[in-house]
C-alpha cells in the first residue's frame, strides 16, 4: 500500500484541516446520487478526512453515517466538526484502516469513497472489503482521480513520489468494481472545472473555513520543507496544462 510511505502527507492534510478530491462537491452529489443515498440509510465513508461529507449526509439525507479514517488527528477534527453542526447523534467517527474494516460483513447500505483508492497499490483487496461489509443490494462507490488520456511518464510518476496517487483511467476504474463482483456498475470522468473546484470548497468548508485553510498553508509552507514539497507537487499538482490529462471520475456498483 502506498499509502504506508504517505503517512507524512496525511498529516500534513489534516493539520490543513481541509481535505480535498477533485469534483468537490459536485463530485459528492453525484457519488450520492449513484449510491442511492437517502432518509435512513446506513452508510459508511472510508477515507472521511475532516467530516466534511459525512456531516453533509446527515444533515441533507438524515442517514445514518460511520466515517473512518487511518489519521487519528482527522477523527478528532470530524467529531469537533459533528458537533459544531449538531449532527452528532447521527454520525459516528472511527479510526481505522480501509484493508481491515472493524465492521461485521452485510451491515451498511452504501459504501463510498472520494480520493482514497489512489493511494493503495493493491486495489482489489480493499475493493473486496468494502463489499463484504456491503449489505446484499446495497451500493459500493467511489469518486477518485482519474486519467482523461494516457499520462506520460513523467506525470505519472509526479503523482506518484509527490502525493502517493496511483490513478487509473475510466475503463480502469469500472473494471475495478465489476472484477470485484459489483453488478449495475456505472459512472463517467469528468474534467477539472477550476471555478467550480473553487465554488465547491466554501460550500463544503464556508469562507471561514477555507480563508484558515489558507492561512494554515502558507504558515505551513515557509516553516516546514516537507509541507513545502506536498504543497508543490499535491496542492498545486493540477495546472491548466493538465486538465486534457487529469480529471475525475464517479462510480459505483451494486452487491448482488
Amino acid at each position: 500500500m502506498s499509502a504506508e510511505n504517505a503517512r507524512d502527507y496525511f498529516e500534513f492534510i489534516a493539520n490543513l484541516g481541509m481535505t480535498k478530491h477533485y469534483g468537490s462537491m459536485e463530485a459528492t452529489r453525484e457519488l450520492v446520487e449513484l449510491c442511492h443515498i437517502g432518509n435512513g440509510k446506513y452508510v459508511l465513508d472510508v477515507g472521511c478526512g475532516v467530516g466534511a461529507t459525512p456531516c453533509h449526509l446527515a444533515k441533507a439525507f438524515g442517514c445514518r453515517v460511520v466515517g473512518v479514517d487511518l489519521v487519528y488527528k482527522m477523527i478528532e477534527q470530524s467529531r469537533e466538526r459533528a458537533k459544531a453542526e449538531g449532527v452528532e447523534n447521527r454520525v459516528e467517527f472511527v479510526v481505522a484502516d480501509a484493508r481491515q474494516l472493524p465492521f461485521v460483513d452485510n451491515l451498511f447500505d452504501a459504501v463510498i469513497m472520494e480520493s482514497v483508492n489512489v493511494f493503495f497499490e493493491d486495489k482489489s483487496q480493499v475493493m473486496r472489503e468494502y463489499i463484504r461489509v456491503t449489505r446484499s443490494g446495497g451500493y459500493v462507490g467511489m469518486t477518485e482521480m482519474t486519467w482523461l488520456t494516457p499520462p506520460s511518464p513523467q506525470l505519472e510518476n509526479t503523482f506518484k513520489n509527490m502525493v502517493y496517487a496511483q490513478a487509473l483511467d475510466d475503463s480502469g476504474w469500472k473494471a475495478l468494481l465489476e472484477q470485484a463482483g459489483l453488478i449495475d456498475v456505472v459512472g463517467n470522468a469528468h474534467r477539472i472545472v477550476i471555478p467550480l473546484e473553487s465554488k465547491g470548497r466554501f460550500e463544503r468548508y464556508g469562507r471561514w473555513g477555507v480563508m484558515k485553510a489558507v492561512l494554515k498553508m502558507l504558515v505551513m509552507a515557509f516553516s516546514d520543507p516537507r509541507s513545502r514539497r506536498f504543497l508543490k507537487g499535491g496542492v498545486g499538482a493540477v495546472s491548466r496544462d493538465l486538465l486534457d490529462v487529469v480529471g475525475y471520475g464517479v462510480y459505483a456498483g451494486r452487491k448482488g
